[in-house]
């Protein structure tokens, strides 16, 4: 049912969302004046971020099973996140390699958890969903030749609470993901869902560096819509990451949540849009090598906003002196991993 316009919140927040400039906006127009952009913005992105848990508990890391094909090994672990929690993961270790090898953290987006990256199908639907996103990019940077390690974010995967057990319940094509009832139970004592996943990841980096099989200053990050949410803030926050690579999520808050409110709680930072987008965000990650996939049809993120950004995001670059660490692939596809130019990206930087 439509309703008049000044009754409605989504075009309220339309209006206000048009009319806000951010407070530090990138505008410098040279090295130096970059320099002291980044660091007040990097200041402001750790405020917003809020509260990240501080009682850190040994790895404990333990595998749960194993199996083995000609290309690879195939670990299920789990090791501890915080004292209150764990986190179940895919570990990926290839065959034929030199040892220490590089690392890529990939986390997964809204689906099934950690088992899509993973390319783990048991039914033809389950197949089918990983083949409409090329979704086990974890998988295919194993075959590359990375070891490579998928986690379950909080309340994905395993880490979904019982239906019965949580209110709110909202059905969507992929799961029941519990992201707003997170954000709201996490804001009452100052945490927040992302950045909690940014302190899960930083738990990843920890566990690749804590094995033998791993070179522990070559990690990388790379994830596929919420995914690329999460490696955008992650890379970000964590300088151990390396190398980045973020795929359907690039763009502007500006453009997507305001087209048919698509958004949740796993994938906001409160009050960052008063200092920045997500062209600034990823300036944090600058100079460091980052690679962007684009789906010119993307049904969720515009094309148009995901190449204002990135002109935006190549001119923190260039003025870094570090244009040759940022590239784009735009490709004629939906909201999928594209698979293609990324690999030669990290075979460079990583």
């Amino acid at each position: 049912m439509k309703i008049p316009k000044e009754y409605s919140c989504l075009a309220y927040w339309q209006q206000r969302y048009r009319a806000l400039e951010p407070s530090l906006t990138y505008r410098a127009a040279n090295e130096a004046e970059h320099k002291i952009w980044q660091r007040a913005f990097r200041k402001k992105y750790r405020e917003c971020l809020g509260a990240m848990p501080t009682e850190d508990s040994p790895l404990n890391v333990q595998v749960l099973e194993e199996s083995a094909t000609e290309k690879y090994i195939r670990r299920k672990i789990v090791y501890s996140a915080d004292r209150y929690s764990s986190i179940p993961a895919y570990l990926f270790l290839p065959v034929g390699i030199d040892y220490p090898a590089p690392a890529v953290i990939c986390p997964h987006g809204h689906g099934r958890g950690k088992v899509d990256p993973a390319g783990i199908s048991h039914t033809r639907t389950e197949k089918r969903h990983i083949g409409k996103y090329n979704y086990n990019y974890a998988e295919q940077f194993a075959l590359a030749g990375y070891v490579t390690l998928a986690p379950d974010l909080r309340c994905f995967g395993e880490r979904v609470d019982d239906p019965a057990q949580v209110y709110g319940m909202v059905k969507i094509e992929e799961g029941d993901h519990w992201c707003d009832i997170n954000l709201v139970l996490a804001s009452l004592i100052g945490f927040n869902l992302l950045a909690l996943h940014v302190y899960d990841i930083g738990r990843a980096i920890d566990v690749l560096q804590s094995m033998t099989e791993v070179n522990g200053k070559r990690i990388g990050c790379v994830g596929l819509s919420q995914g690329g949410t999460t490696t955008l803030f992650s890379a970000a926050y964590h300088r151990r990451i390396k190398v980045a690579g973020i795929s359907g999520y690039f763009n502007s808050w500006k453009a997507f949540p305001m087209t048919s409110g698509q958004l949740c709680g796993s994938q906001i930072v409160p009050n960052l849009l008063s200092y920045g987008d997500h062209a600034e965000i990823a300036g944090l990650i600058c100079p460091r090598p980052l690679f962007l996939e684009f789906g010119r049809q993307d049904p969720l993120f515009p094309i148009a906003a995901s190449r204002a950004s990135y002109q935006r995001l190549k001119k923190i670059y260039n003025n870094a002196g570090a244009a040759a660490r940022l590239e784009v692939e735009e490709f004629d596809g939906v909201h999928q991993f594209r698979g293609d130019r990324i690999f030669s990206f990290f075979n460079k930087w990583l």
